[in-house]
């Protein structure tokens, strides 16, 4: 590459005798591969993603290669969303499930992971138990495996050729950073405003100056106005627009710190669901973004 070499990096390139040496795509410290008594022993750089890169594309490779088992063991993951996880574990007693499949559960907030792990010699255990935790569970199974939320959406939204606008208030953007981490967003996502201020929610979205002191920023009409404002803007098949307080203060009797309005417009009208969080003040913009996201979702399914 042309590049000078630092001093320091020299001592990467001392491998032991006789280590098979693994590269490292995405860094300057290769690994490498130790067999001692026909035990190997591997051995990668610290850095995570370097890590984690090596350990998928050329230990776990290796592994199977060396170890292959006669015994089929396989993990499948179900992500949920919008039941607490002692509801769920009553929604899936350990009797609706095939012998050979154990069962877990993880909190990765706001989701609870369903964890299915099964010994066997096929698949089939694993395609039971999945069939049963979607049964019970309905539309609150949200993804599987290491999809998020966001890409299950992404996916809905390319395959319907449809796309989106966002408005945000509360969330400061945070929906609009779910959808864009997604590969192929630009697919779908036409624009994001976020509009904190009233003044911004009357320049760039055209809600009404009146409206916005009769009813409030957070209120169902100001949400709806959001809403219609920037898919009349953005010209596009859906909308969602957030307005809400996420604390620590700004709350009211009448209207508590964890207030959200959630609307979505699409050709079929616009609706607003009113929405009570708890948690801190990240905690709220979490289980709104997700809220969101998750209504979304639901009526790409319908």
């Amino acid at each position: 590459s042309g590049r000078p070499f630092p001093a320091g990096n020299e001592k990467q390139a001392l491998i032991p005798h006789k280590a098979k040496v693994m590269d490292n795509r995405c860094g300057t410290a290769p690994g490498f591969i130790i067999c001692h008594n026909n035990c190997p022993a591997f051995f990668m750089p610290g850095v995570p993603h370097e890590m984690g890169e090596m350990m998928q594309r050329q230990v776990i490779p290796a592994l199977q290669q060396l170890l292959k088992p006669t015994i089929y063991c396989a993990e499948r993951v179900l992500k949920v969303f919008g039941l607490p996880e002692n509801s769920i574990e009553r929604e899936l007693p350990a009797k609706l499930f095939p012998a050979e499949v154990s069962l877990s559960f993880r909190l990765e907030f706001p989701l609870v992971l369903v964890k299915l792990n099964s010994q066997g010699h096929d698949e089939t255990p694993l395609d039971q138990a999945e069939h049963i935790v979607r049964q019970q569970l309905g539309q609150h199974v949200v993804a599987h495996g290491n999809e998020s939320l966001a890409e299950v959406v992404a996916q809905k939204l390319i395959s319907a050729e449809k796309n989106l606008a966002l408005a945000e208030s509360c969330t400061g953007g945070l929906i609009a950073k779910l959808l864009t981490d997604c590969a192929g967003s630009s697919a779908f996502f036409e624009r994001g405003a976020v509009t904190y201020a009233n003044s911004a929610k009357h320049d760039m979205l055209g809600v009404d100056e009146q409206l916005l002191l009769d009813k409030g920023a957070v209120s169902t009409e100001c949400a709806q106005a959001m809403a219609n404002g920037i898919r009349q803007r953005a010209k596009t098949d859906f909308s969602l627009a957030v307005t809400g307080i996420a604390g620590p203060g700004g709350g009211t009797a009448e209207k508590p710190c964890g207030t959200v309005f959630i609307a979505l417009a699409s050709y079929q009208g616009t609706e607003v669901r009113e929405c009570h969080f708890s948690g801190d003040r990240a905690q709220v913009r979490i289980k709104t973004a997700y809220t969101a996201l998750d209504w979304l979702l639901r009526s790409l399914k319908d």
